[in-house]
């Protein structure tokens, strides 16, 4: 018969005793019972492990430390294989740490598991975006959007998207909305107002960016583009502002040091504008605008051709094909009377830009400096021949004096000029 268990307070164990040729057996009915019950409290613990290990792992992505977070969601993953939120989580992680290709197959996982899940779409769509599969990126911002058509960071992502294939009518559209869905954040602002910089409409760019800063007063990229903005619409009080700000918000930003320098070149303040050429420079080292930029300040407004030179020279290592570069350092050593490699310079210049005069011209006026006529009205012919006939500048070139009086000089040029046409320039041959 049935009997109860002194003290037992939920779990009723029950017994059936028979005999068999003196053989006491026991069928006990409790096992399958007790199997059962182990198997669904496993099945619990495999639950509440696979989601303890995820929530860990996100407090250590959190906290930056995604290796110890890649371990989390592994383990996470391999407990429940139908968790999608730690497959999202885990792609998070593998983006972070650059495993672009690993981010999309677990964002891809978790979009299996849930065809709605429009973060793991827009995840996915930023892996493939650093893998330059910008078409597959669109596709997954779209769905994003398409499933959840408040998703703020899909529209910026759609957006710096398109605005980087030169989409801006898309990419306006889509910055327009992340103001719509989020008034208070300057990104929205910034991006249109980059948008509208680049279509040359400075005063409506303006707008934009001066809403930006209202909302971050110390958004540099928002006062930094409204300072270049500024610039192009003549407003250099109100860019030289902006710019110094940056320099105080942001003192390691090297583009703006060659703002500063562009703006002190102009106010002809040389000391300022190489100051902040060398401070650019000591940013980018292997960036030749700012060299020939500082160049120019010694070259053109203090006349310092020792140091014109060493910063040309600095230029023209780094870029091999700027005709300004070439020229002006070949001039710095003209001026100082460095004839051999004012002459090899002028040489690299044509061999460089071979139908273009000013190289011939060029030469020959270093050959008449260097005392060899001959070779130089030779190569001056050449640059009339090319249609270097800039009158004006042949008459006032002191370079030149020292073949102008020459009957070949003269002859050369009434080759290409009638009798009228020379007598407007007396001074062309000294004065003669």
């Amino acid at each position: 018969m049935p009997v109860k268990k002194s003290g037992a307070m939920s779990l009723y164990l029950t017994f059936t005793f028979y005999k068999t040729d003196n053989t006491i057996q026991v069928k006990k009915n409790i096992g399958l019972l007790l199997l059962l019950v182990v198997m669904n409290c496993f099945t619990v613990l495999l639950a509440q492990t696979a989601t303890e290990f995820n929530n860990q792992g996100l407090e250590k992505f959190k906290a930056k430390n995604y290796a110890a977070a890649l371990l989390d969601f592994n383990k996470a993953t391999a407990l429940d294989a139908k968790n999608e939120k730690a497959f999202h989580n885990r792609g998070l992680v593998k983006y972070a740490l650059k495993d672009f290709t690993g981010s999309i197959s677990d964002h891809t996982k978790a979009i299996e598991l849930n065809a709605a899940y429009s973060n793991a779409y827009n995840d996915r769509g930023m892996a493939y975006n650093r893998l330059n599969d910008f078409a597959a990126a669109l596709l997954d911002f779209d769905k994003a959007i398409a499933i959840d058509p408040a998703y703020y960071q899909a529209y910026k992502n759609r957006a710096s998207l398109n605005y980087a294939a030169k989409n801006e009518a898309a990419a306006d559209k889509d910055y327009a909305t992340c103001i719509t869905l989020k008034p208070t954040d300057a990104d929205g602002y910034v991006g249109r107002g980059s948008i509208k910089s680049n279509q040359n409409k400075y005063a409506e760019a303006i707008v934009f960016y001066d809403q930006a800063i209202a909302l971050e007063p110390n958004l540099v990229i928002a006062v930094l583009n409204r300072g270049n903005a500024k610039f192009a619409s003549k407003d250099v009080a109100g860019a030289l502002a902006d710019f110094l700000k940056v320099t105080t918000l942001q003192p390691n930003n090297a583009n703006v040091y060659f703002n500063l320098g562009v703006i002190y070149t102009g106010k002809n303040k040389s000391a300022e504008a190489i100051a902040a050429f060398k401070k650019y420079n000591s940013f980018l080292p292997n960036e030749w605008p700012g060299y020939k930029n500082m160049a120019d300040v010694f070259y053109q407004q203090l006349a310092k051709y020792d140091s014109s030179e060493f910063y040309y020279n600095k230029a023209w290592q780094l870029n091999k094909k700027d005709k300004d570069i070439i020229e002006r350092l070949a001039y710095s050593m003209l001026n100082q009377k460095k004839i051999p490699d004012a002459v090899a310079m002028f040489k690299n210049q044509i061999a460089f830009l071979p139908q273009d005069p000013w190289g011939y011209y060029n030469l020959g006026a270093a050959l008449s400096v260097g005392k060899q006529p001959e070779e130089s009205i030779k190569n001056l012919d050449m640059a009339l021949d090319k249609r270097m006939v800039e009158l004006p500048f042949w008459e006032t070139d002191k370079n030149l004096n020292n073949v102008r009086m020459l009957g070949d000089f003269k002859n050369m040029l009434k080759k290409y000029f009638n009798k009228d046409i020379l007598a407007k320039y007396p001074n062309l041959f000294g004065g003669f």
